[in-house]
């Protein structure tokens, strides 16, 4: 493995505070778009031809007051189409934002429309975005400490939106999510893992799309949350379109001894763990992303599992990889050259790469994005039924 590590902003907002679904993405063709918070809180792309080791200029997609951004592109929904949508809390405006980057029409931008009318912004809450196998747009969003919550629906790829759906959400001022496309009959249903701060448990909420309701069903309780005021995500998803399923990776506690990698595949009716990806750390780990390249998950984390390394002022980043859905997973695989301060990850959750790159963000002064990454010459391609 050829380890590089690039700066590819010297000077960035923390991103990690609003608990915004980020993601790296990547196109068929294996061009990356990095989306981001600014130092100026402003929304800006850049995007790489060579895996990660260029980049280039930004490109700005909103001026603002940014304080939280959450992603989703088409074909993680088994959609052929190429369009990143982004949502964005702004609290200049105190207002849910959204506009999509179409990646096969020159990068054209969207115009900006509003997905909530809100009244009052501050840090901290959840942001998430997703797009259905049918082709509607949902945001799930907390921007003003629980008060001011909900979750809404575009079914003109986020053209208008209309009034807000049921309420997924529960009041709590740190409780975190991931949007995600369901597996229902009716393909503009979807699902949200959620992370109950106050019941430190993580369940799903599948959401009927005809019935306009959510049903919630538990998926491991004692799961100790991180807030994302201070690092953020420690949970992270991946859709399996081949077996139309997604994958759910969590950290039972950050940064102590014993806490476990956890791993489960979600379908419409079923829930089922799988082998921990770390078992019984010895400290000092968390933070997690996971990427699918065919039968192949990978799944990253900051920190070693000997407890050598320091959370999260000196840590690496590290892989493992399963190929039977995470019967077994591999070694324990070093992906950064040296240890950084960490405070936010995030990956490509569908890649053509057998080690897709990982965004971070450095905790240290002044704050920078990096991306890690294998240099050497790609030689997977993208998952059936996502050309």
């Amino acid at each position: 493995m050829n380890i590089r590590q690039v700066v590819i902003s010297s000077a960035v907002n923390d991103n990690f505070s609003g608990a915004g679904t980020n993601y790296l993405v990547e196109t068929p063709s294996r061009v990356l778009y990095a989306i981001y918070v600014d130092p100026f809180s402003d929304v800006i792309f850049r995007k790489s031809t060579d895996g990660g080791i260029t980049w280039t200029n930004t490109t700005s997609i909103h001026a603002g007051t940014v304080i939280a951004l959450a992603v989703w592109y088409d074909r993680w929904s088994g959609i052929s189409a190429g369009k990143i949508h982004c949502a964005y809390t702004d609290n200049g405006v105190d207002d849910i934002l959204y506009r999509s980057i179409d990646t096969e029409n020159s990068d054209a931008l969207s115009g900006a429309t509003t997905v909530f009318l809100g009244s009052t912004a501050i840090a901290g809450g959840a942001l998430s975005i997703t797009r259905a196998r049918g082709g509607n747009l949902v945001v799930a969003g907390s921007i003003d400490a629980g008060t001011e919550d909900g979750a809404w629906e575009s079914t003109d790829a986020g053209a208008t939106w209309a009034s807000a759906m049921a309420d997924p959400s529960e009041g709590g001022t740190t409780d975190q999510y991931h949007l995600l496309p369901g597996w229902n009959a009716d393909t503009q249903d979807v699902m949200l893992i959620f992370w109950d701060a106050s019941a430190e448990e993580l369940s799903v909420k599948r959401y009927d799309d005809s019935a306009n309701s959510w049903a919630e069903t538990s998926i491991a309780t004692t799961m100790v949350d991180t807030p994302a005021s201070t690092s953020f995500p420690h949970f992270a998803v991946a859709v399996d379109l081949t077996n139309s399923r997604n994958v759910l990776v969590a950290w039972s506690a950050v940064d102590l001894a014993n806490a476990d990698l956890r791993c489960w595949t979600i379908t419409d009716t079923a829930i089922t763990e799988v082998t921990n990806v770390v078992l019984n750390s010895a400290d000092d780990q968390g933070f997690c992303a996971i990427s699918i390249n065919n039968g192949q998950w990978t799944v990253f984390y900051a920190g070693k599992s000997n407890g050598t390394e320091v959370l999260p002022s000196a840590v690496n980043i590290y892989q493992k990889t399963s190929a039977d859905s995470g019967s077994t997973w591999g070694a324990e695989t070093l992906l950064s050259p040296l240890t950084r301060s960490i405070t936010w990850m995030v990956t490509a959750p569908r890649s053509v790469r057998n080690t897709p790159p990982v965004m971070t963000l450095d905790g240290a002064t002044p704050v920078m994005i990096r991306v890690a990454m294998d240099a050497s010459l790609p030689r997977a391609s993208y998952q059936a039924g996502v050309m």
